[in-house]
Order: C-alpha cells, then sequence, then structure tokens
C-alpha cells in the first residue's frame, strides 16, 4: 500500500479549517495505520472541494469592508493595521476583475502561482468566477464557476499539482439558524479535480454548513468583515461523498463518504505556529464505498474525535478509532 501525500491547511477564514492527522513512521502492519490513510484521504479531498469557497468568504470579507469604509475601489481597503486588505487576503499577484464580462456583481480572481498568496492561504493558480448578483453574502445565495479557459490548480507538493476539472454546480447561501444565527451552506455537485500524477478524477456531491456563532446585524455594523471573521467562533457540520482522486490500495479509485457526527467548533482567534486554524472540538466519520481491498483495509471506516484537554485555546487531543483500535493524538 502506497502511502498517502496530504496537504496541511492554513487559513484565516472559516473554510479552511481541516487539518490531516500526521502520519507515524512506523510499520504498515500497524492495525491503525490504515485509518489514517483513509482518513487523510477524506480530509484532502474535502480541502480542495472547499477550496472555491474559501476564495469567496475572502471576497466576501473584501467587499464587506468596501462598504463599511465608503470605499471605490478593492485597493483601496485597508486592514485595521492600515495595509492593502485585497493584498492581504489575496496577494501581490492575484487579479480581482469587477463585473466581469459586463455583469454587475460578477467577479473574476485570477490567481498566480509566481507571486505571492494571501496571508495564511495557498498556492494556486488558474481563475474562479464567482457571481454575488451584488450582494453580500448574508443577503443571498452566490454563484462560483470554475474558469474553462484558466481552469484552477494548486502545487500540492513541489512535484505535485492538483487541477480542477469540473464543477456542476457550486453554490454558497444565507439559511436561518437556531438563536438568530445565520448558517452558510456550500451546496456542491460533481467537484472534479485530480493530481497530474494519478489516473482518477473525483466527483464529491454534498453540503457543509459553516455558522459564525455571533448574530449578523448589517444596522449596527455587526457582519463578516474581516476583523470580525477572524475572531469569530463557527460552528462546522458536513455530509459529502463520492469518487475521490485518490487510490490508497493501488488497485481501485478510492470512493469515500465523510461527515461530522459532531459538529466542529473552530476559533481562528486562538493562533497556531503552524498557521491552522485552532479546532476546540468535534467528531468526524470517514467511510470507503465502492470497491476498495479488504485485506488492506479491514475495516471500511473510521472515527476521529477532537476533545479539548485543558484550557481555552490549549492542547486538543484527536482520538482515532478504526478496526477496534483507538490511537490518542
Amino acid at each position: 500500500m502506497k502511502k498517502l501525500k496530504y496537504l496541511l491547511v492554513a487559513a484565516v477564514l472559516p473554510l479552511m479549517m481541516i487539518s490531516c492527522w500526521d502520519e507515524p513512521e512506523q510499520d504498515i502492519n500497524d492495525p491503525i495505520v490504515a485509518g489514517i490513510w483513509l482518513y487523510n484521504a477524506a480530509v484532502v479531498q474535502s480541502t480542495y472541494t472547499l477550496d472555491p469557497a474559501a476564495i469567496a468568504f475572502r471576497l466576501n470579507c473584501l467587499l464587506t469592508d468596501k462598504q463599511l469604509q465608503g470605499v471605490d475601489k478593492l485597493l483601496d481597503v485597508k486592514t485595521e493595521a492600515e495595509v492593502s486588505e485585497m493584498k492581504f487576503l489575496f496577494g501581490e499577484m492575484t487579479r480581482i476583475e469587477e463585473n466581469y464580462n459586463g455583469v454587475a456583481g460578477d467577479y473574476r480572481i485570477s490567481f498566480d502561482f509566481t507571486g505571492d498568496k494571501g496571508q495564511s492561504d495557498r498556492p494556486r493558480g488558474g481563475s474562479v468566477i464567482i457571481s454575488t448578483g451584488n450582494k453580500l453574502l448574508h443577503e443571498g445565495m452566490w454563484i462560483i464557476e470554475n474558469d474553462r479557459n484558466s481552469p484552477l490548480s494548486y502545487q500540492a507538493t513541489t512535484t505535485e499539482q492538483i487541477m480542477v476539472q469540473s464543477i456542476d454546480e457550486y453554490t454558497i447561501a444565507p439559511r436561518a439558524a437556531d438563536n438568530g444565527l445565520t448558517s452558510f451552506v456550500v451546496g456542491v455537485k460533481g467537484f472534479g479535480c485530480r493530481s497530474h500524477l494519478g489516473n482518477y478524477t473525483s466527483s464529491w456531491t454534498g453540503e457543509y454548513s459553516i455558522t459564525p456563532q455571533f448574530v449578523i446585524d448589517p444596522e449596527n455594523k455587526k457582519v463578516l468583515s474581516m476583523a470580525e471573521a477572524r475572531k469569530a467562533t463557527y460552528a462546522v457540520s458536513f455530509a459529502i461523498q463520492g469518487p475521490t482522486f485518490a487510490v490508497l490500495d493501488g488497485q481501485y479509485q478510492t470512493g469515500i463518504r465523510y461527515y461530522t457526527i459532531e459538529d466542529n467548533i473552530y476559533k481562528p482567534a486562538c493562533s497556531m505556529s503552524n498557521g491552522m486554524v485552532y479546532r476546540a472540538s468535534g467528531e468526524e466519520f470517514a467511510e470507503l464505498i465502492g470497491s476498495y481491498d479488504k485485506e488492506a483495509f479491514p475495516s471500511s471506516f473510521v472515527v476521529v474525535k477532537y476533545t479539548p484537554a485543558g484550557t481555552e485555546c490549549g492542547k486538543v487531543n484527536a482520538t482515532i478509532t478504526y478496526n477496534g483500535e483507538n490511537r490518542v493524538q
């Protein structure tokens, strides 16, 4: 069985809150290793599936602050530190075309691998088109499209590139939640990406729900500005499945069902030295679907639970359970 390569995701905003399990340097016969590979495969596929939404959330912060600051140009929006918010979020080389193709509220965002990236972001190439309908995210649905002439791509490692080949449907929409809160629901159909080193293209379909734990109140300027987004706590749940671009057992394209048992709670204000967003708690389930090597994977599913071990912003224990074995990290 080949060791799965994975990308550690760093982020400021709520849709980049994903972390892989550390793969131990140990014998592949260790009974827990197959579960780690399965979990990491689910996390990696989910990471790329969520990335267009991560771009959209950054754009929403920029548009929100443009409105709050009363400036005319995106480049004139400033962070609290009085630097360009657009460059902070997207990097120096990223281009944002407003009213793309003459459509009001459409934005084409183009990335350049050779330029610097946004704060706590990942290197990208290609372009994405976001249709906002001239609304902020809390006001209405956004539609995201891969630019067919310049599709999104990612430098996963120094030798591997991930390419987005197709997206059947991708939306983000506000939905009323409990206690006056607003959830942002990411709906995905047929998200297809592949490694240039592999033979398979994914096709993931499902839904993610991201709920900031404060009441959005535009009249009192309590909205998803960059400052509010960075200090808020988020509850994140999801259920998504389909073929991935991974081949875990060397034989079959890996199909995975991946969902939350208990909402993940993220706190970006709790900074971490590796750039990751702090996850305070949560529980996730990943399961192989379709054909797979049952000798290599004696159990089809794995469960990972995150529990706080002490004080606020302190250590969080992660427990993986696979085929009757438990491991704490």
